[in-house]
């Protein structure tokens, strides 16, 4: 890797063997780098490579205007979430997350709290990450003795949810809106017995949320694909309707139909996780 600038004593922007730019991060890495000499790897902790160049140049920025030991602990708290969900989030959070907690640690610091209208949704439909926010809040007091709002908690889980799903804070923030209401006519529907202790309402729980925020999202892209409606429907007619009423609120929520694969699907997990 060659050397383009230090952006801290800890942050140095390269370029990889293909000419591409990236940013990494080492403890000391700026200290000795210099533009055009080759970057020992050694030193290296984590390489972010960005999907477009509005992402990496806000990224350089915020890395170059942060404090290195609140980079680094929200870069910790970023690992903590991977290490909590089992999976890589999305880069782009680095910037997000990164981003928010230094405003909101600025807020605490004036006086100024923003309330987090959906809390409430976050906790219940998001539970290990409002867990990761909860755990985050606790870093913050301990590391940069700022007491942040318990409503922070649930903002910091949503930007780790964006980054679950690659979404955007708008579309995650619109889903969590729905996912009560729809909960609510699953839950209230006749002769569905559901059991919330099976693995199987679980894996529903994780299918309407991934609905809902398919749902919001400009780019659709690809639904459940299903040719079986036909047969299905007969077969499980209490899940069937449950599903299309379900799909049916969904659709007038974000205003565009939702294919009648997707609640065929839908209708097979309600029933998995019956009784």
């Amino acid at each position: 890797m060659k050397v383009l600038k230090a952006i801290n004593n800890n942050v140095v922007s390269c370029l990889d063997d293909r000419g591409q730019e990236l940013v990494v991060m080492g403890k000391g890495l700026g200290f000795h780098a210099k533009s055009g000499e080759t970057l020992c790897k050694e030193g290296i902790e984590k390489i972010f490579r960005m999907d477009s160049p509005e992402e990496f140049s806000r990224m350089k920025e915020l890395f170059a205007q942060l404090p290195p030991d609140l980079l680094e602990l929200c870069s910790r708290i970023i690992d903590y979430a991977n290490l909590v969900l089992g999976k890589r989030l999305n880069q782009s959070v680095y910037v997000t997350l990164t981003d928010h907690i230094q405003f909101a640690i600025e807020r605490c610091r004036r006086g100024l709290q923003l309330p987090n209208a959906l809390s409430t949704e976050v906790r219940v439909f998001y539970p290990e990450e409002y867990a990761i926010g909860k755990q985050a809040r606790e870093l913050i007091l301990a590391e940069q003795h700022i007491d942040l709002p318990e409503d922070e908690a649930a903002s910091i889980a949503l930007h780790i949810v964006n980054a679950e799903f690659g979404s955007t804070m708008n579309v995650t923030m619109r889903a969590a809106h729905v996912l009560p209401p729809i909960t609510a006519i699953l839950e209230s529907w006749p002769n569905l017995q559901l059991d919330k202790d099976h693995l199987y309402y679980s894996e529903l729980m994780v299918h309407l949320k991934f609905m809902a925020m398919q749902a919001f999202s400009p780019e659709s892209g690809s639904w459940s694909d299903d040719t079986l409606s036909s047969l299905i429907e007969p077969a499980i007619p209490d899940a069937f309707q449950c599903a299309r009423a379900i799909c049916t609120y969904l659709a007038q929520q974000c205003e565009k139909p939702i294919p009648a694969t997707e609640q065929t699907c839908l209708a097979l997990c309600i029933k998995r996780a019956c009784r």
